[in-house]
């Protein structure tokens, strides 16, 4: 039962009590709706003290049920399934009846988690931070009517907290990570996901053709640049125009849903690059580059040949590549096929300045929507060059997640800090960014209840300094428009970054704490502010950097950037 400070609150379903009710499944109900029945009963114990009864729908026939799923009672309600998809539900009173209803893949347990939040006043802010905000009595009407479909099909928090999988699940993440860094699963039971066939979910050509495996005897397989292919570059793409490359592509990919029936998309996407110009010059190449205006032409050409050969046996999957630096620009002739994903790339390098307001990317935006029936977003949220500098952005986050929906964004992958727990505002960023992907449409006043219940639940009594210093720094970006790479002063200066007073606001902080839980989550998010004190010049002393590095890892911090560890401390 959870611990509370105030009476067990009653639940009633058109004025009768949930002490009355039994919770139905079907007696052939998939794996996710028995899971929902049983998280359904288990989180109405702990909000109410009441344990209700789970049975299948085979057994006795009560007035007073709450029927989860697929149950042989259905024909009691008068809704369409068609439209709902796999992650819709219906949330129905009719009579004295509760009916939670959706895909038995996933729609079902999503309908039961938005019951528990929305009447019940549950919340899920972190994989060991959930409480229930609700302080009185709730009811159900009679008349309750919520039908439900999510705007994005493909929602992912990529960021550190959000690889829990059962976190994941109750903040209706569903997209499935194979990466070599870090993964997520879903397993069947909690509704499986959108999953990646393959080895990798991007960047995929040296993944597919290694150039170890192909370099020494077909190098034509590879980018012409400056009239050489270099097989030893870390960055070296394919040749899209030679018929080879597409044949073992095809074969590859073919072969991969072969041994992933389950996969519902395959990336078929350059590689990574620092370079720009990495893409083949060669004359087949550049004749279509020519023609396209841009080198996105001869990507997406091939892309599509894939796509046609893979829609005769699999006409469900979803062929994936990137729009990304060099293949940024839409092409003006060619456009994709119906089961192809063009994953724009948002990459902004400025904190304060929202999607929107970048030409570049709201403009490809505005002519992928025209050109594309399934675009998806790669959107980056953290610094990559510092995980634990302060980065105020939360300001920008409802707009871009609008700019994106408002352009038929069909999926959206919000990458963050994804190897390690945070030393700044990871965990509330993860939770807004799921709340935005589920409810792109939500108002600013539905974005900062979100915020404001997080840092209370999360941070304790003390949560409103922590507001304060998240409001100031806010300010201070909107007033400078620092660099997002920048260093920790370049992001706050300190002409305009009052230190003193960010210490006395997370001193209050602590002071009102609480537990020791809530005392160390603060601690670990203060660390940022440590940052700035110990870095405003650019350098420190070994022994203060020592201690620093130290208490990261002490916290269970990991990793600095994305390509740097915490250094081991070293014993004085």
């Amino acid at each position: 039962m959870t611990e509370q400070s105030y009476p067990i609150p009653k639940l009633t379903i058109t004025g009768i009590e949930i002490s009355k009710y039994i919770i139905i499944h079907g007696e052939f109900c998939s794996p996710s709706e028995k899971t929902a029945a049983q998280e359904l009963q288990f989180y109405i114990e702990r909000s109410c003290g009441v344990q209700l009864p789970v049975t299948a729908d085979s057994n006795v026939e009560s007035p007073h049920e709450i029927l989860v799923g697929t149950t042989n009672r259905r024909y009691d309600l008068d809704v369409s399934y068609a439209c709902l998809g796999d992650d819709g539900f219906y949330l129905q009173v009719k009579e004295s009846k509760l009916y939670i209803v959706g895909s038995p893949t996933r729609g079902t347990l999503y309908g039961v988690y938005t019951l528990l939040e929305d009447y019940l006043g549950w919340r899920w802010f972190a994989p060991v931070v959930e409480q229930t905000i609700l302080s009185g009595d709730a009811a159900l009407p009679g008349n309750l009517d919520v039908k439900f479909v999510p705007i994005v099909e493909y929602r992912d928090t990529y960021w550190y907290s959000s690889l829990n999988e059962n976190w994941a699940v109750k903040l209706k993440v569903n997209s499935i990570i194979k990466n070599q860094a870090c993964s997520r699963s879903i397993r069947e039971e909690w509704g499986g996901g959108l999953g990646y066939g393959g080895p990798s979910f991007v960047h995929t050509f040296n993944v597919f053709m290694p150039i170890s495996e192909y370099f020494a005897e077909h190098p034509e397989y590879y980018s012409l640049r400056e009239g050489k292919r270099n097989g030893e570059h870390l960055y070296t793409q394919l040749c899209l125009t030679n018929p080879d490359v597409l044949r073992i592509m095809t074969d590859k990919v073919l072969n991969c849903l072969q041994e992933e029936p389950q996969a519902g998309i395959v990336s078929v996407s350059q590689d990574d690059s620092f370079l720009s110009d990495s893409y083949c010059q060669c004359d087949d190449c550049e004749r279509i580059h020519q023609e396209e205006g841009s080198p996105m032409g001869s990507l997406l050409r091939f892309v599509n040949a894939i796509a046609d050969a893979v829609k005769v046996k699999h006409p469900k999957v979803i062929i994936d590549t990137l729009a990304y630096q060099h293949t940024f620009t839409p092409p003006k002739i060619t456009r994709p096929r119906d089961n192809v994903a063009i994953r724009i790339c948002t990459f902004s390098p400025v904190i304060s300045r929202k999607h929107e307001e970048q030409p570049h990317i709201k403009e490809s935006l505005e002519i992928w929507s025209k050109i594309c029936n399934r675009i998806y977003i790669w959107d980056y949220t953290t610094n990559f060059s510092d995980y634990i500098v302060t980065f105020p952005n939360f300001h920008t986050l409802l707009p871009n997640m609008r700019l994106f929906v408002n352009n038929h964004a069909k999926g959206i992958f919000e990458q963050g800090n994804y190897q390690s727990i945070s030393g700044e505002f990871g965990e509330l960023r993860t939770y807004l960014l799921a709340q935005l992907l589920w409810k792109p449409d939500q108002t600013e006043t539905d974005f900062e209840r979100h915020m404001n219940e997080f840092l209370q639940g999360y941070y304790g009594a003390g949560w409103q300094f922590i507001r304060q210093y998240i409001d100031d720094v806010q300010e201070i970006v909107l007033k400078s428009e620092p660099g997002a790479r920048g260093t920790p002063t370049e992001i706050l200066p300190p002409a305009l970054f009052d230190a003193e007073q960010a210490k006395a606001w997370w001193d209050q902080a602590e002071a009102l704490a609480g537990d020791e839980h809530t005392l160390q989550r603060i601690r670990r998010s203060r660390l940022q502010l440590i940052h700035w004190e110990l870095f405003n010049n650019g350098h420190t002393d070994d022994m203060n950097a020592n201690a620093y590095y130290k208490m990261a890892k002490d916290f269970g911090i990991t990793h600095l950037n994305e390509g740097v560890a915490v250094p081991e401390p070293r014993s004085c």
